[in-house]
């Protein structure tokens, strides 16, 4: 996808996307000659929102007992 698509998609503005990538925040590709166009993917894109999600939504339930959580 186009920056502008991924920019819509994550609700920011085209130069925060842009920033995000210059940053490494959000893995891209280049196509072309010199430096290109970017391209992100649909995976790079689901890696940027993983990566950015706020720590509680990553941890275990407060409901649930942590010896029921595979660990490997």
């Amino acid at each position: 996808m186009r920056v502008r698509e991924a920019a819509e998609r994550l609700e920011v503005s085209v130069s925060t996307v842009y920033a995000m990538v210059a940053r490494g925040k959000l893995r891209c590709s280049r196509v072309g000659v010199g430096r290109g166009v970017i391209r992100i993917s649909e995976d790079q894109l689901a890696e940027c929102l993983r990566a950015n999600e706020p720590a509680e939504a990553r941890l275990p339930s407060k409901r649930t007992p942590l010896k029921h959580l595979r660990l490997s």
